[in-house]
C-alpha cells in the first residue's frame, strides 16, 4: 500500500487552550480539531493550520516526556514560518504578546525576524524579497560571517550570532512602539495571580526569564522587610497593614522601571476582583501595557504542595503558610471572570498535574 509522509510539528505548552487563543491572534490560525479530557475538560490536543501550514498544540505532560520550553528553560527547535509581510507578521505577534529577540532584517534575498511567543516557542519569520542561486547565498553567508569573525577577534571576544549587530535597536522593527533602551521591546508587565499554592512562583520565574524581566515578589518584600517582627496574635490585621504599604513602593518602582523601559513580573497578591479593578486603573493610568497570567490548581493539590514547602523551603519558599491561614487565603480567592478579562490580555494556567 502507497503512503504520503507529512511532517506536522506538535507544540508542546503550558496552557494549551491560552496558547489556541494566541496563535489565533497572533497568526490568524484556524482551529481545525479540539480534544479535551477529564472532569474539568482541560484541552489535551488541537489541530491549527495557518495559510497551507498545518501545525498541532498539546498540553505538557511531563510524565510522558512531553515538555514545554518553560520546563526546559527553553527550546532547541526554531519554527519557519514564510510570510508574505514580515513587519506586517512581527507587528501582529508582538501585539498578541510575543517577544522580539530580532527585529526585521534583510538577510539572503530575504526579510527575517525572530520572535518567542508566551510559551516558549521560537519562531523565525522569513519573507523572500529576492530570489537568489544557492551559490549566491553561500557567498552572501561566507561574507556575513568573516565580518563578524573579524569584528570578534578585534574585540577579543566571541563572533557575534549572525542575527546580532551592535546596533540594532527596536526601532529597527517597524509597526512596533519605540523602545528607550537599545535591543529591548516595549515595556510590560505581567501580574501573575493565583491562590496560595497554585504554583506562582515557579510560573513567575520563568516568565521573568523569558521576557528579561525584573520580578517582584510581595512574599519576598514582607519576609526580609517585617518577618522578624511577625506577632502571634492578630497575624492577619498586622499582614494586610504591611501588605498595603509594601505594595505602595512596589508600585513606584515600577513606575520608574516602566520609564526606563523595563518589563516587570508582579505576585502581589490581589486575590478579590476589587483588589484587582484598583490596580487595573493605575496601570491605565500609567498606559501600560499589562499581561494578566492565572495560575490554579485544585485546591487539596495546592494544600499538599503548601505543607511539602513549609517543611522543605526550598527556592521558592518565602515564609511558613500556617494551615489556618492557607484555607483563609483560598476562601478569599476570586478567579476572574469573564467580565474582569473583557477587554484585558488574561491567560489561565493549570497546574494540577
Amino acid at each position: 500500500m502507497q503512503t504520503t509522509s507529512e511532517l506536522v510539528p506538535l507544540l508542546v505548552v503550558r496552557g494549551a487552550a491560552q496558547a489556541i487563543d494566541f496563535y489565533v491572534r497572533a497568526f490568524g490560525a484556524r482551529v481545525l480539531s479540539r480534544f479535551e479530557h477529564g472532569p474539568e475538560r482541560r484541552l489535551s490536543h488541537a489541530d491549527l493550520s495557518v495559510g497551507s501550514t498545518t501545525f498541532a498544540v498539546t498540553e505538557e505532560a511531563r510524565a510522558w516526556n512531553s515538555d514545554a520550553p518553560l520546563s526546559l528553560g527553553g527550546s532547541p527547535v526554531v519554527l519557519q514560518l514564510h510570510v508574505a509581510d514580515a513587519d506586517a507578521a512581527l507587528a501582529s505577534l508582538h501585539d498578541a504578546g510575543a517577544t522580539v529577540v530580532f527585529p526585521v532584517r534583510e538577510l539572503f534575498g530575504e526579510r527575517m525576524a525572530r520572535v518567542r511567543d508566551p510559551f516558549g516557542h521560537i519562531w523565525l519569520l522569513r519573507q523572500r524579497v529576492q530570489e537568489l542561486s544557492t551559490d549566491e547565498i553561500q557567498r552572501l553567508r561566507d561574507e556575513l560571517f568573516a565580518r563578524h569573525a573579524t569584528t570578534a577577534n578585534r574585540s577579543a571576544a566571541p563572533a557575534a550570532p549572525a542575527h546580532v549587530e551592535s546596533k540594532t535597536t527596536i526601532e529597527d522593527a517597524p509597526g512596533l512602539r519605540q523602545g528607550k533602551i537599545v535591543g529591548l521591546p516595549p515595556s510590560r508587565i505581567h501580574l501573575v495571580l493565583g491562590p496560595v499554592g497554585a504554583g506562582k512562583s515557579t510560573f513567575a520565574a520563568g516568565v521573568a526569564r523569558d521576557h528579561h524581566a525584573v520580578r517582584l515578589t510581595l512574599d519576598q518584600w514582607m519576609t526580609r522587610l517585617f518577618s522578624a517582627d511577625r506577632p502571634d496574635e492578630g497575624v492577619v490585621e498586622w499582614y494586610v497593614e504591611r501588605t498595603a504599604r509594601c505594595i505602595e513602593l512596589i508600585w513606584s518602582l515600577v513606575v520608574d522601571m516602566l520609564a526606563l523601559n523595563a518589563s516587570v513580573v508582579l505576585e502581589i497578591g490581589l486575590l478579590t476582583r476589587r483588589e484587582r479593578e484598583a490596580f487595573y486603573d493605575r496601570v491605565d493610568a500609567a498606559a501600560a501595557s499589562l499581561t494578566v497570567h492565572v495560575v490554579d490548581a485544585a485546591r487539596d493539590v495546592r494544600r499538599r504542595r503548601v505543607q511539602e514547602r513549609n517543611l522543605v523551603r526550598g527556592p521558592t519558599f518565602s515564609m511558613a503558610v500556617p494551615p489556618a491561614i492557607f484555607e483563609l487565603a483560598s476562601d478569599l480567592w476570586e478567579p476572574p471572570e469573564a467580565a474582569e478579562c473583557d477587554g484585558r490580555d488574561v491567560r489561565f494556567i493549570r497546574t494540577d498535574e
